[in-house]
């Protein structure tokens, strides 16, 4: 009998395979291998938070999977890295906790003062888009100036309010804060604002969907924000791979694909959407009418129908122009009540004060009802009765007063230097005097060039008055505080009497109309009412942002003017996308001032180069630096229309303009604006240009050496 052992041997009586020499050694190489796999420590994956509803950034799709822009950068970084990637998309609110907490590595976001105290900035690498939401009907702006003086929605958190102080400094609004998207295109809806500004990521949806009707999209490239990813402060490892892996995607060329892929996507036009939905409904209704009566009923019906059309579409379009008749006259008598400057309108043959804003009660330390409704010669213990009978006959010979220095007594006996300027008016039937009081008392105390310049006009006062008591001061002098005082004045009261002419004018013709019953033409004046209330609201905002300059404390800090000039040349071109030109930037050296006032120099320069480029087949523009002694001047040039020479004594004056309105739109005051931040920093401003050649701005904002 054969004798075997059951743990050596197989039924054949041979060893087993790992038994043999060959199969312990492939055993043993295998078992080595194990251990190495199994000791080798896995990747740590890269955790990524998001926002679930910000598309086309991140968001879930219909599957519940994130999808977008972000997601698919993300997952390109992990693969440059060579880690994995996961994705947590929640509410924004609950990726900044977890974010703050640990949970999360990466998020992306815009930049902000109140976020940089947590969170660590790569570069920015993405622009949200913006755009403005407006009425149906209603005329779209065509850049941002033109949202200057409407009541403007838009969210109220910080990346907001940091845009709007740094981008739209120059536009007042005023600004209608609302927490949420939905918020702000309501009160767009009803009439609470007259436009919105808003992210298109949050509002297009809401439009899409229908959840607010009636709106549709203008200025839709806007790019006020830069979107960034963030790590935690002090967490510079990381900062430094990911900014590596998105330099190498971006030299690639996987990150504009990637811009281009799923941000210059046109979605359906929210216009479009509503058209579409109200034609369904149309539709719907239309058949349920024509199967619900007989042919006569429907008949009968649709003359009557008509026939209350008619009676109700006429007292609608009256009760509209009355409504707009009283909200001009409210807006008007805004308008006259918050004009920081006091003024008085007076009845010319009765001399009565017939109207008078808060400000002159304020110069005066009076009542109003001492001052409106009382004759005029009831303030002469304020200016003087020799002064005053002087101003009456001035007005009388001339027609005008110029910038008169005058000394007002207050009611507690306090002294005010003051400038005086007055216009003789025709309204209607009447003859009236606008008087305009400016208070230079602290400026006289500030400005030594301003203060000689009044000394001088006082001298020539008290001159006129020994030689020619009956006469009135020569308005011309040689001082160059004078000059520069009598020119700033007479713009203002020139260009600030033309609305206020064009309201007073237009609201008699709509009183006479609707008298009349001329519905339609009442309205047409009401709409050039409401333009030239517009346009004195607006040129009364630019004044007080003029003046507010010289108040503002300068916060001097390190400007990197290269990427201000390039950041600011991003945003004015966004207004007009679609147009060809070539734009050089040369290194430009950093500067030492305040960065939000010289955002508005290069936001001024920069579009003025752009707007008087539009007529131009091939527009260049340039930006430049060169040193002139031991001063830092910066240039921008342009091959636009350019202007006379003869005409730039003009060119810093609020509202004074090189070319007509029909020719280019603009305010007049952004080149007013530029020199007063420039002088603020201590530095000049040169302008020159050449008809059909095109225009040369230069700045430096260091003092004279």
């Amino acid at each position: 009998m054969q004798r075997t052992t059951p743990a050596t041997r197989t039924r054949t009586g041979k060893k087993p395979w790992l038994g043999r020499p060959a199969g312990r050694w492939l055993w043993a190489l295998a078992l080595i291998l194990g251990l190495v796999s199994t000791g080798a420590p896995a990747q740590t994956p890269l955790r990524y938070g998001g926002d679930v509803a910000f598309a086309p950034f991140e968001s879930l799709n219909a599957n519940g999977q994130p999808e977008g822009f972000q997601i698919e950068l993300m997952q390109a970084v992990g693969r440059e890295l060579g880690v994995p990637v996961t994705v947590s998309l929640q509410n924004w609110p609950a990726t900044v906790e977890a974010f703050k907490a640990g949970r999360v590595d990466v998020i992306a976001m815009v930049e902000t003062t109140e976020r940089r105290a947590y969170a660590h900035f790569l570069k920015g690498h993405a622009a949200p888009s913006f755009a403005v939401y407006l009425p149906l009907g209603q005329p779209a702006p065509r850049a941002l100036q033109d949202l200057q003086g409407s009541r403007i929605a838009v969210l109220d958190h910080e990346p907001m309010r940091e845009s709007l102080s740094k981008w739209l400094s120059g536009i007042s609004g005023p600004y209608v804060r609302t927490p949420d998207a939905l918020s702000a295109l309501q009160s767009v809806q009803l009439g609470f604002a007259d436009m919105a500004l808003l992210p298109r990521a949050y509002a297009d949806p809401l439009i899409a969907k229908g959840e607010v009707t009636g709106l549709v999209r203008s200025l839709s490239d806007l790019r006020l924000q830069t979107y960034s990813l963030a790590v935690v402060r002090d967490n510079d490892a990381l900062r430094d791979r990911l900014q590596g892996a998105l330099n190498r995607l971006e030299a690639n060329g996987t990150l504009p694909a990637l811009r281009e892929r799923w941000l210059n996507d046109e979605p359906a036009s929210a216009e479009q959407q509503a058209m579409e939905r109200d034609l369904a409904q149309q539709r719907v209704w239309t058949w349920r009418f024509a199967a619900g009566g007989a042919l006569l009923l429907v008949l009968a019906g649709f003359a009557l129908r008509q026939r209350g059309r008619l009676v109700a579409h006429e007292r609608a379009r009256r009760e509209d122009a009355e409504r707009s008749l009283r909200r001009s006259e409210e807006l008007l008598e805004r308008t006259f009540q918050r004009n920081p400057e006091p003024m008085l309108v007076v009845d010319h043959r009765s001399g009565l004060v017939q109207d008078a804003n808060p400000a002159v009660a304020a110069l005066l330390g009076v009542d109003e009802t001492q001052v409106v409704g009382q004759p005029l010669r009831s303030l002469a213990h304020h200016i003087g009765l020799d002064t005053l009978k002087r101003l009456a006959r001035a007005i009388d010979l001339d027609g005008l007063l110029d910038a008169l220095p005058v000394t007002v007594t207050r009611a507690d006996g306090q002294q005010r230097a003051c400038l005086v300027s007055a216009d003789k008016l025709r309204v209607g039937e009447l003859t009236v005097v606008l008087c305009i009081v400016r208070d230079v008392t602290e400026r006289l105390a500030q400005d030594p060039v301003f203060r000689q310049g009044y000394q001088t006009l006082h001298d020539e006062l008290a001159q006129a008055r020994r030689e020619a008591p009956d006469s009135v001061p020569p308005s011309e002098s040689t001082e160059p505080g004078d000059a520069r005082l009598r020119e700033f004045t007479r713009a203002v009261a020139h260009d600030l009497r033309a609305p206020l002419l064009a309201i007073q004018g237009f609201m008699g013709l709509m009183r006479e109309r609707l008298k009349l019953g001329h519905t339609d033409e009442a309205l047409e004046y009401s709409e050039q009412v409401d333009k030239a209330t517009k346009r004195m609201n607006a040129m009364i905002e630019a004044l007080c942002n003029l003046a507010q300059i010289d108040q503002h404390a300068l916060q001097r800090s390190r400007i990197d003017m290269q990427t201000l000039a390039e950041d600011t040349w991003a945003l004015v071109r966004s207004a007009g996308a679609e147009r060809t030109i070539e734009i050089q930037f040369d290194p430009l050296p950093a500067a030492r001032g305040d960065a939000d006032l010289v955002a508005q120099v290069w936001q001024n320069l920069l579009h003025n180069a752009w707007k008087y480029t539009a007529r131009v087949p091939l527009a260049r523009i340039r930006v430049d630096s060169f040193q002139e002694g031991r001063r830092t001047w910066y240039r921008v040039s342009d091959n636009g229309a350019g202007f006379d020479m003869a005409h730039a004594r003009a060119l810093f004056q609020p509202f004074r303009r090189m070319h007509t309105a029909s020719q280019f739109e603009g305010s007049g005051i952004g080149l007013s604006m530029v020199q007063r931040i420039v002088q603020h920093h201590g530095g000049e401003v040169r302008v020159r240009s050449q008809v059909g050649v095109g225009t040369v701005a230069e700045f430096t904002l260091d003092p004279p050496v």
